[in-house]
C-alpha cells in the first residue's frame, strides 16, 4: 500500500509541475496577445481586449480546476470539484454574455 501512496504523490507531483509551467505559457501568452491589441490601429482592439480579458479569466479558471482535481482525495470529492466548477461556470457564461453581447451589437 506504502507503494501506492508514493506512485499517488509523484503522478501529483509531476501534474502540478506540468500545470504550473501551463499556467505561465498561458499567462506569457496573453501578455503578448495584449500588447499586440495595444499596439493595434484596429477600431475593434479594445472590444478584442475585454474578450481577451474574459479567455484568460476562463483559461484561469480552468487551470485552477486542475490544481483542484490533482489534490481530490478519492472519486466523489473529484465529482464535488467538477460539480462546483460547472455551476460556475455557468454562472460565469451567463454573465458574459449579458456583457459582451451589447459591446459586439454597438447597443
Amino acid at each position: 500500500m506504502a507503494d501506492i501512496n508514493s506512485s499517488t504523490e509523484g503522478i501529483r507531483t509531476i501534474l502540478a509541475g506540468t500545470l504550473g509551467r501551463l499556467r505561465k505559457a498561458n499567462a506569457e501568452y496573453f501578455d503578448q496577445l495584449e500588447k499586440g491589441l495595444s499596439a493595434s490601429p484596429v477600431p475593434i482592439a479594445n472590444q478584442a481586449k475585454e474578450f481577451c480579458g474574459y479567455m484568460q479569466r476562463n483559461a484561469t479558471a480552468t487551470f485552477d480546476l486542475g490544481e483542484k482535481l490533482v489534490q481530490a482525495r478519492d472519486m466523489q470529492d473529484a465529482l464535488v470539484i467538477q460539480s462546483d466548477f460547472l455551476l460556475d461556470v455557468v454562472a460565469r457564461r451567463s454573465d458574459q454574455e449579458h456583457r459582451l453581447v451589447p459591446t459586439f451589437l454597438g447597443t
